[in-house]
């Protein structure tokens, strides 16, 4: 089953659900930490200076759905749809559609797009209302020096660490037509870190898949935010139409210079 993505789809800055951008975050990251075999993510850094993964290509429709239940039984359910696309070289682009909804047709347009390009160093954010397409520039992370605390003031900025998550082997089972490996991860928030008079526990159960590295099924329950089930379906392991990271030729492309920090006054 192919995946229905449009070239003249959009982009504009969209709030995701939480558990949605970690995926993102989790699968990029993951993937760049997978050694150099077949099938596995190779990390290349390109002439920008910008880091990419390449591994194996793929589709997938990206399904939220976060239920929290009142103390009364009623229950509010947040749904989002998130269809993402990652080609070979490393190039990935993110549609993302109107909340309430797990499953559209041919015909529905997402509300926003992301193009993100490592292999050219640019990103573009497309708005469809407009026509407009926003181009920036990949930049390279630099490490943020680590403030150094000595003494007195150190003992004072230490606060109780935490107690360290749990986790527990939940064995294998097919998702996607993927083999997963699933893990239980238990944390738990001390009573009097939030304001909470007794500890608070959360629990993640987290499915991955190992070629390619994905992160399949995510379900965590949160006692402050409810239960919240991130999965991936529809997923088709093939190289994505090339015209999906390009940009619409009927829209106009306004480049974004970077904002440039005012040096701190000297004493």
């Amino acid at each position: 089953m192919n995946i229905p993505f449009r070239g003249s789809a959009s982009v504009m800055s969209v709030a995701v659900l939480g558990a949605t951008s970690c995926l993102l975050a989790a699968q990029q990251v993951s993937q760049a930490q997978q050694a150099a075999s077949p099938g596995a993510a190779v990390g290349i850094t390109s002439s920008q200076g910008i880091r990419r993964v390449m591994g194996l290509p793929y589709s997938a429709d990206q399904v939220t759905v976060t239920t929290q239940t009142l103390a009364n039984g009623t229950a509010i359910t947040h749904k989002r749809l998130v269809r993402i696309c990652r080609d070979s070289q490393g190039r990935e682009r993110t549609e993302w559609f109107k909340p309430g909804v797990d499953s559209v047709g041919q015909d529905d347009s997402p509300q926003s797009v992301r193009i993100y390009d490592p292999v050219a160093g640019t990103t573009f954010s497309l708005n469809p209302r407009d026509h407009e397409a926003q181009k920036s520039a990949i930049r390279r992370r630099t490490p943020q020096p680590v403030p150094q605390t000595t003494g007195a003031s150190a003992n004072l900025s230490q606060a109780p660490p935490e107690p360290q998550p749990t986790r527990e082997d939940l064995g294998t089972q097919m998702i996607e037509g993927l083999e997963a490996r699933g893990e239980r991860i238990t944390r738990t928030i001390p009573a009097g870190a939030e304001g909470n008079d007794q500890p608070i526990q959360i629990t993640s159960e987290i499915w991955t898949s190992a070629k390619p590295r994905l992160l399949l099924l995510n379900i965590t329950n949160d006692p402050r935010y409810g239960e919240s089930v991130t999965r991936l379906t529809n997923l088709v392991l093939d190289e994505p139409p090339a015209d999906l990271f390009q940009v619409p030729a009927d829209y106009t492309v306004v480049e974004l210079q970077p904002v440039m920090k005012p040096e701190a006054p000297s004493d």
